[in-house]
């Protein structure tokens, strides 16, 4: 369930006493999400995803590392992936119905994709400059993942206080979590 996987995430980053714990904004409610996607076709699981959180908090002085849930990323509010899609419009893979979910400081981002009414998202990754790829079969997979690189330490706190993240183990645990797809 993807609110078992973000309360996970959550607890991760309590126990690696993360500042953007306190920093994560109140979720908003599901009818404002479907508005905010003009009313139809917006899959339950984007609509939980924001219902978590709502972006995080800015403070004076916050670094990117501040604020982030993995390594690089932070989470958006509605209002600020509402803002970025036009960003990528026309993205191939993204098509029609997309939704940023996560961003970095330079462009980065996971989004929700999905095509059908009815139909769930996946979650692509879109690397500025390389091509876009679904890489997980649903949002919940994609937390999953990133809650087994924190059980793995593919996700850690560097020696700078910083998240980082050893490439090799999360490749290996993306393989082991997705492989078979």
């Amino acid at each position: 369930m993807l609110t078992t996987e973000l309360e996970r995430l959550v607890a991760h980053l309590r126990r690696l006493e993360r500042s953007v714990v306190p920093l994560l904004r109140p979720g908003v409610g599901a009818d404002r999400v479907i508005a905010a996607l003009g009313g139809t076709n917006v899959p339950s699981s984007v609509a939980e995803w924001f219902g978590w959180c709502d972006g995080v908090n800015a403070r004076p002085g916050q670094l990117q590392d501040d604020v982030n849930v993995i390594p690089a990323y932070n989470p958006l509010s509605l209002d600020e992936a509402i803002h970025i899609m036009p960003y990528y419009a026309g993205d191939p893979v993204l098509g029609d119905h997309f939704m940023p979910l996560l961003t970095t400081a330079t462009g980065d981002i996971y989004s929700a994709v999905w095509g059908a009414v009815g139909d769930e998202a996946n979650a692509a990754g879109v690397l500025v400059g390389e091509p876009t790829e679904i890489e997980f079969s649903s949002i919940e997979q994609m937390v999953s993942v990133f809650n087994a690189c924190y059980d793995n330490g593919a996700f850690f706190l560097g020696n700078t206080g910083r998240l980082e993240m050893d490439v090799k183990r999360y490749e290996e645990t993306y393989a082991e979590a997705v492989g078979g797809e």
